[in-house]
């Protein structure tokens, strides 16, 4: 049984004859009674008996309505979301991140997400920000990446991926042998970060600033080719999630180790204003961040 067969059943139903339903149907009344024929000859039952000139439903027939008026409003409502979906989503979709080595994802998925949403440009905040949720909430972006999950009725926090932090040092550092490092370690180090405040660095603000533990020097270095540089060098360690490091640790120069005997871990949100009225396209690039990032393309 097709959809075709579905509709014929509901307007002869409505209108009382295959004449009336001809210009709702747009076919001529043999190829109505066509179609009604081998709707019933799949069926093996009548779907309409004829009393004083007008088809009345047959119980048969009655089943068949039934499902076919719910199956047609299932289809009716799946059209216009679909068009809600495509034509009402142009825009700009304003988007920062907390860590500046989380936009080497950012080519891939901006290709996929554009097949979707040809009419909505993504805007990049490239410079990353401590105070990406603030400018959320002001209006300023669209959507944060952030590794906070921030509790405030304002705002929409969606869980993306949790990655673990890492200890860069040189192969032959004493650090390289070791299961794992603790806090007090670090007082003796030269702690190369990605750029201040302390707050904002998650090694400082999930260990170090709780242990009161100050390293001997802080260098800030926004370019991570150049920190793992200066980490081989001999000039400092380096905290970095381990996905980033990977490529690099084909360099037998380089070793990593656990920061503390239970690791070192941040987990990254998709944060947004939490409002009803919420553009389709950014809650689709939310989906896109999860399925290509944490690999959950589910929705």
């Amino acid at each position: 049984m097709e959809i075709r067969h579905l509709r014929l059943v509901k307007e002869v139903a409505e209108k009382g004859s295959l004449t009336k339903a001809m210009d709702t149907l747009f076919l001529s009344q043999s190829a109505l009674s066509h179609q009604l024929k081998e709707i019933e000859n799949q069926l093996g039952a009548s779907l309409f008996h004829r009393v004083n000139k007008k088809l009345i439903l047959t119980g048969a027939g009655k089943i068949v309505l039934d499902s076919a008026e719910r199956i047609l409003d299932e289809l009716d409502n799946a059209k216009l979301s679909v068009k809600k979906y495509a034509s009402g989503n142009k825009g700009t979709l304003r988007v920062s991140t907390q860590c500046y080595t989380c936009y080497h994802w950012l080519p891939s998925l901006m290709i996929e997400f554009n097949k979707e949403f040809p009419n909505v440009e993504i805007e990049i905040f490239p410079e990353p920000n401590t105070d990406t949720v603030k400018q959320v909430l002001n209006g300023t972006i669209d959507l944060a990446i952030a590794s906070e999950n921030i509790d405030d009725p304002n705002l929409k926090s969606i869980e993306l991926f949790t990655d673990e932090m890492m200890a860069l040092v040189p192969a032959n550092h004493p650090w390289a042998k070791r299961k794992y490092v603790n806090p007090v370690d670090f007082e003796e180090e030269n702690v190369i970060i990605h750029s201040l405040p302390l707050e904002g660095v998650t090694l400082f603000n999930q260990v170090l600033i709780p242990n009161n533990i100050t390293p001997k020097k802080v260098i800030p270095i926004q370019i991570t080719e150049a920190a793992i540089e200066m980490v081989k060098a001999g000039m400092g360690i380096r905290v970095i999630a381990k996905w980033i490091i990977e490529p690099y640790l084909a360099d037998k120069r380089l070793a990593v180790v656990p920061v503390t005997r239970k690791g070192l871990f941040r987990t990254w949100y998709a944060v947004t204003l939490n409002k009803p009225d919420t553009p389709q396209y950014i809650e689709n690039f939310v989906y896109h961040l999860r399925c290509n990032i944490a690999g959950i393309c589910k929705v």
